[in-house]
């Protein structure tokens, strides 16, 4: 997350669940949620710079995701690297933006790698696992996904797979901040 870019919040829809599957390097794998695990989602977070604050990280995760554990359990991954820490997070979630969409009700949620161990693909592994899950739990046709600009490295990402601005008219600044950043026009 570059930080030093204005931050504007952006949304993208997903429409269909076509996408390519991408999978993890070698050395990497896929483990669910367990309780317990709220501190090294908070130290991915900090570390990819999504939250500043431990205590912020801290009080988002009770007071959302230890709402419906159950839920967490399902649809929260990490990514452990050979040594077995955990490097990389990503969520599908119930979203609030399209209430009356039943097939924008959820949403990727809080995807963050940690730079140590970016640019080997770990995210864009992490958006097929959930896309897949989403697919696979027949959750609905589509989705969502709320960003800022500072994201703009994701947003390509997120481009790649599909998603579509979804407020460029409304968001005009934000997107044009984004399209020439990751030089997409």
């Amino acid at each position: 997350m570059d930080r030093s870019v204005e931050n504007i919040h952006l949304i993208m829809t997903k429409e269909n669940l076509d996408f390519n599957e991408k999978q993890l390097p070698e050395g990497y794998e896929f483990v669910m949620y367990e309780s317990g695990m709220i501190g090294k989602w908070v130290d991915i977070q900090l570390s990819s710079k999504h939250i500043l604050e431990k205590s912020e990280g801290e009080l988002y995760f009770k007071d959302i995701f230890l709402q419906n554990e159950d839920f967490l359990k399902e649809f929260m991954i990490f990514v452990k690297d050979k040594s077995g820490d955990l490097v990389g997070t990503g969520a599908i979630w119930e979203g609030k933006y399209f209430p009356q969409d039943k097939n924008k009700r959820y949403r990727l949620h809080w995807i963050a790698v940690d730079p140590k161990h970016g640019g080997k693909g770990l995210a864009k592994a992490l958006v097929s696992k959930l896309l897949s899950i989403f697919k696979d739990k027949k959750m609905g046709e589509g989705l969502y996904l709320s960003t800022q600009t500072c994201s703009y490295v994701a947003i390509k990402i997120y481009l790649d797979f599909g998603f579509k601005p979804y407020d460029l008219e409304k968001n005009q600044k934000g997107w044009d901040i984004v399209f020439d950043k990751i030089n997409f026009r």
